[in-house]
């Protein structure tokens, strides 16, 4: 059968008809567009363009067109000298190199100038790897508003419209930028080949599907096995390859190396084995973390790249690379990826004015050694090079140094970094070793090993070799590592939280906690994240008196796993500065807030508590502070961190201005505040307040606390979580279901006491209640022994309240929860089954326990299956708030589910004053103050926990009259319902727009009493009063803050674009991966699994069609249902296999054979194939995801794939 493919002449047929389309449809100067014109020379060879424009026939042609494929370059040599020649000989003012994704117009006659001089216009068109894309919709809708574009522009061109040369000519282009214009259009032509080779070769090849997989989670990435995954790993591997190419290129200019000659190579393989040659030498000239081959390297360049890659050596072969200049080589490297691009090459850069704040806290001398363990790309060794030739020269004018200059040779020598994975190293040192070219006998300590397998002064290996080279021997790759260094600074990777948390297998994690309790003695938490290890092991690197800077998650400031590196920050160090932005996050890739702390190593204790720590809040964007690097010069830059680092080091008291504020707060204080006497050990505190509360907020404390008026929230009242049925389905049911059920009364109501009954009736009126007259119900029922019937008898009647359930808390949108609103009642079953003889509720039971839910964890751990202990609350707590804060309360005991927590007072007279407190704007401060934001994504969050230690009202020291006053406030104020922290204060709607483009001083300039919700204010009012803090300035100052903090956190939520969250895992396409990549699988059952044909059958029967198959045990035996009916029930355990597993692999006709032996042979055999399968899709899944919480996902969907295959 004859193959049908898409080519160069397809794609230029299809352009040329759009092409005509558009000049017609949108009345264009150009007669026409036509396809292999002849041109002859004046020898009489013929050339054919591609494409020509016609102005007007038969001698005005506008413009000539190359379109190729997109693995061809539209800078390279070859193309556009073709294109010229064929312009020039037809006399065609313009011509055009075009491969789909990128056109380039340029202009024929301009003499003098070099080819990319005579470049008018570069267009990036789309993104797209076969001709065959065009036909997709939006591509053809994206070239076809490109073609009107282009076409528009060139008829300005043609006609002459536009003046000469200011806008005709696009500006001269310097070396540096045409070097690397021409290297990212290699990339860009070059990935398509490789990406389409590694698509073909890992269908071909499992183990190498298995090793990308590998390589993938390495790099701390999910591998979905998508094309955009292949995509990403070829960029790299082009990269890779072409900052070997250029990199050799200038090793051969100062070393007087050989050319890379690559004449009569025809196959990529022979090219690779060319290169390495080349790339050899390198190595063994000490450059081996640029040149060493890992697994990338071990990518085949396909030969459909031979050609483009040939033409591009031959083109750097041209280059003298000493005489261009070294510094313009060296930029060339630095712009060779763009920004755009880095993120898809997985490299998360840390801002330059972030790492030059950290390096001004730590690197205070020329001399001082600097470690980064996990340096990325480079960039606070870059920036620390730069630090320490600005302090030799500083201190040197202040004649405190004794050289007027930092050389090279040192700097490079003092500097230290150490990646896990290969591309990040790679660039860490080349972007090092630019900083001077011609000193490339200085090579930079760049180690490409996992940083937690290192250890202080022992020699190391700098990196693997993919195989071995001749004359390298593995002694020669070692390196002595320091024993200490004056400043350890890093960026961990903690910007890929969730998937970094498991990214090592094995127990990695496991075995952190074990090194940090070696070596410092201190139990981490298991929930710690990774980057607080690189606090623990960074710690044994630096020397006494050096400085660690790192910037991470604030999360570790009030999260409890905080604790344990709190004590470790006290007890080894000096906290000199912990910094926090209030109006931006410095990491737009990473969905957390961010603080910087600087550490001092201190082993003298008296020295350590004398210490004060400087808790800052940077109030403006920290770009407002440091100005761009590119708009300043070194010397002004480092001098304006100088002045900021000191006011920061030196400040006493506490501080502020229009800038930032700095709290400073005595280390022996916080570690006072943090110790529990009780438990005799040190069990951590809140640190983040001192960063981000308000001045009223510590007013408030320290009131509270003299006039003895607040007390911890765990004083006075539990926290609880509701129940944990195990089944909600069966216990929680609605009272339409109940009454279709029949259920019993006493199941799902319970008798009020007297008190309970006056208070509905006092604050609910009519609710459904029962009436149970002279409590003839309540005497049989199970509520006999718990209370009397005088207790409850009210005028000779029992009244029954519905078992009210507030089961999620979205059904919490009012201030008063009213009973009757809640949809769903919970079942109470007191009695053992043989006491509900008779009953609808036993029928129910049993029910459910042909559904198994018997059998489930939850209920199987309880005596009876079907027994809830009852818990009941009236004060419920919302766990997760953005601009709305109120708390939700009950004149009533209601039960509720585990997604729900109450406050349960110790005593029924706390009741009013903690629900009048718990919604005063004062609580509002505290969730402000005491809750995290750690995700970044604006919510806030209370950790039950943490709620035990919030400061509440003390009612046991309330006055008569101050109890009045806040019942009366409080009732005033649940009259309407809760509004947003901006109606209540501002008396006005914010929008989100409006919070991202305002400065959150001109939302404090609107706060004005009069403004504030008038019930508000009057229970404000009471609240402060009690705390002794009654003036209007300090209401003010209330609302002020509050205000403000809320602020601040939206802002900085919405301070990343949408565009830059996360991308959503396709778990599917995962699974699907995997489904194919499996070496085992399950054959069909039963007929695979029998060694002869059955003689007979003991049980034939037919199946629906369905994957809701379950199989189970109750008392009546082993059960088999398919699609929600019961199609088998016995005793016979592989009988009820048999049937389950035929079914499950779409059998919709199952008989069982009579011979026992066969039905158990079969049955066994499959088992052990799925479990076989299990464990596959088990690896499978640990060695590609390694985020823990979508594995789980991943595997169900995968085994269900499986039987799908059987199935169809």
């Amino acid at each position: 059968m004859a193959r049908i493919s898409y080519d160069e002449r397809w794609l230029q047929g299809k352009i040329l008809i759009w092409m005509n389309e558009i000049i017609k449809k949108h009345n264009l100067p150009f007669e026409a567009v036509e396809q292999e014109v002849k041109i002859s020379t004046p020898k009489g060879l013929r050339r054919y363009p591609d494409l020509i424009v016609w102005y007007k026939k038969p001698d005005k042609i506008a413009c000539l067109i190359e379109l190729k494929v997109p693995t061809i370059d539209v800078y390279s040599d070859d193309l556009v000298n073709d294109a010229l020649q064929k312009a020039t000989l037809a006399g065609i003012p313009f011509f055009a190199t075009w491969n789909l994704n990128k056109l380039v117009l340029w202009e024929t006659f301009k003499p003098g100038t070099s080819l990319l001089d005579r470049r008018l216009k570069h267009w990036d068109v789309v993104d797209v790897k076969l001709p065959v894309d065009v036909e997709r919709p939006e591509i053809e809708r994206a070239i076809k508003a490109f073609i009107l574009e282009f076409l528009t522009g060139l008829a300005s061109f043609y006609e002459r419209k536009l003046p000469r040369p200011k806008v005709y000519v696009l500006p001269k282009l310097y070396p540096d930028e045409i070097m690397v214009l021409r290297l990212r259009s290699a990339v860009d032509a070059l990935y398509i080949p490789v990406s389409l080779y590694i698509l073909k070769k890992k269908e071909e090849d499992p183990d190498f599907l298995s090793k990308v997989a590998e390589w993938f989670v390495k790099q701390g990435w999910i591998f979905s096995d998508s094309e955009e995954d292949y995509d990403r790993l070829a960029r790299q591997t082009v990269y890779l390859l072409i900052n070997k190419l250029l990199f050799y290129n200038v090793l051969r200019s100062k070393f007087r190396l050989e050319p890379i000659d690559v004449s009569g190579v025809t196959t990529g393989e022979e090219l690779r084995e060319r290169l390495q040659r080349y790339f050899n030498t390198g190595i063994r000239l000490g450059y081996g973390i640029i040149f060493a081959a890992d697994f990338l390297e071990t990518i085949p360049i396909p030969d459909e790249a031979v050609d483009e890659l040939k033409r591009l050596i031959i083109e750097l072969n041209k280059y003298d690379f000493s005489r261009i200049g070294y510094d313009i080589i060296g930029k060339v490297f630095e712009k060779l990826i763009p920004k755009t691009e880095r993120h898809k090459l997985g490299q998360y850069f840390t801002r330059t004015d972030v790492v030059d704040l950290i390096l001004g806290f730590t690197i205070k001398h020329p001399d001082d050694k600097v470690l980064d363990p996990a340096c990325g790309s480079g960039t606070f060794l870059v920036r620390a090079y730069q630090r320490k030739k600005y302090l030799a020269e500083k201190l040197y004018r202040e004649g405190k140094y004794d050289k007027p200059y930092k050389p090279h040779s040192e700097l490079i020598n003092e500097l230290w970094g150490i990646d896990i994975a290969k591309f990040p190293a790679h660039l860490s040192e080349i972007n090092l070793v630019i900083r001077n070219l011609e000193a490339l006998e200085n090579r930079p300590n760049i180690v490409c090993r996992d940083f937690f397998e290192m250890q202080p002064g022992t020699r190391t290996l700098l990196y693997e070799l993919a195989y071995k080279i001749p004359d390298i021997h593995k002694e020669e790759l070692e390196v002595e590592f320091p024993r200490d260094f004056d400043a350890v600074v890093t960026n961990p990777p903690y910007t890929r939280q969730e998937e970094m948390e498991d990214i090592f297998m094995g127990g990695y994690k496991d075995r952190l906690r074990e090194l940090v309790k070696k070596t410092y003695g201190i139990d981490v938490g298991k929930r710690s994240s990774i980057y607080t290890y690189f606090f623990y092991h960074g710690g044994s690197f630096v020397k006494e008196g050096g400085r660690i800077g790192l910037i991470t998650s604030n999360s570790w400031l009030d999260v409890d796993f905080g604790k344990h590196l709190q004590e470790y920050f006290l007890k080894n160090f000096k906290i000199i500065a912990i910094i926090e932005s209030k109006v931006e996050r410095w990491f737009e890739d990473a969905d957390i807030i961010t603080a910087i702390t600087i550490l001092e190593k201190c082993n003298n204790k008296k020295e350590r508590d004398e210490n004060l720590v400087k808790f800052v809040q940077l109030k403006v964007p920290l770009r407002r502070i440091i100005p761009e690097a590119e708009g300043i010069d070194e010397r002004t830059r480092w001098e304006i961190i100088d002045r900021l680092v000191k006011l920061i080091e030196e400040t006493k008291e506490y501080y502020e201005d229009d800038n930032i504020r700095i709290f400073p707060k005595k280390q022996a204080e916080l570690w006072d505040e943090g110790y529990n006497d009780e438990e005799n050990r040190y069990t951590g505190s809140k640190w983040g307040k001192y960063i981000r509360a308000p001045q009223i907020f510590f007013n408030i404390i320290l009131h509270g606390k003299n006039s003895r008026k607040l007390i911890p929230l765990g004083k006075v009242a539990s926290i609880r979580r509701g129940f944990t049925t195990g089944a909600n389905e069966f216990f929680y049911k609605s009272e339409d279901e109940i009454i279709k059920l029949g259920l019993e009364r006493e199941f799902w109501m319970h008798p009020l006491t007297k008190k309970e009954f006056d208070d509905i009736a006092r604050h609910y009126g009519n609710i459904n209640l029962y009436k149970d007259i002279n409590g003839e119900l309540f005497k049989r029922s199970q509520f006999s022994d718990k209370y009397t019937l005088e207790d409850i008898l009210i005028n000779n009647e029992v009244y029954w309240m519905p078992n009210y359930l507030v089961r999620t808390p979205r059904e919490l949108d009012s201030f008063i929860i009213h009973p009757s609103e809640l949809k769903y009642r919970v079942l109470l079953i007191h009695k053992d089954k043989a006491d509900l003889m008779g009953t609808n509720i036993l029928k129910y039971i049993r029910e459910g326990e042909r559904k198994n839910y018997a059998s489930r964890p939850t209920c199987k751990s309880r005596k009876r299956w079907y027994e809830l202990n009852e818990i009941k609350a009236r004060i419920f707590w919302i766990k997760s708030v953005n601009d709305t804060h109120f708390t939700p309360f009950s004149f009533v005991n209601l039960f509720f589910d585990q997604r729900v927590y109450a406050i349960i007072p110790f005593k029924d007279e706390y009741f009013i004053p903690l629900v009048a407190f718990l919604n005063s704007t004062v609580m509002f401060l505290f969730k402000e103050v005491f809750g995290r934001v750690n995700l970044g994504e604006g919510a806030l969050d209370t950790a039950v926990y943490e709620l035990f230690h919030y400061p509440v009202i003390d009612p046991n020291n309330l006055s008569p009259n101050e109890m009045e006053q806040l019942c009366q406030a409080l009732y005033n104020l649940i009259k309407r319902k809760p509004k947003t922290v901006f109606e209540e204060i501002l008396g006005r709607k914010v929008t989100i727009d409006e919070i991202v483009k305002k400065d959150i001083e001109e939302f404090l300039s609107e706060v004005s009493l009069s403004k504030v919700s008038k019930d508000r204010l009057v229970l404000d009012r009471v609240v402060m009063r009690v705390i002794g803090l009654d003036n209007d300035e300090k209401l003010l100052e209330l609302y002020k803050g509050v205000l403000q903090l809320v602020l601040s956190r939206i802002k900085r939520a919405k301070s990343v674009k949408s565009k830059n969250r996360k991308t959503v895992i396709d778990a599917e396409a995962i699974a699907n991966s995997i489904v194919k990549r499996a070496s085992v699988s399950i054959k069909r059952f039963p007929e695979d699994y029998l060694s002869r044909e059955p003689e007979s059958f003991i049980l034939e029967l037919k199946a629906p069609k369905t994957e809701d198959v379950v199989i189970g045990s109750d008392l009546g035996g082993f059960y088999v249902k398919a699609g929600g009916r019961e199609l088998y029930r016995g005793w016979d355990q592989f009988i009820a296999e048999y049937i389950y597993y035929s079914i499950l692999c779409g059998k919709i006709q199952v008989r069982v054979p009579a011979d026992e032996k066969l039905t158990v042979e079969a049955v066994s055999g499959f088992k052990k194939d799925l479990n076989r399968l299990k464990g596959e899709i088990n690896r499978l899944v640990e060695i590609t995801v390694p985020d823990a919480k979508i594995r789980e996902e991943v595997r169900r969907i995968a085994l269900r794939k499986m039987f799908d295959r059987l199935r169809s």
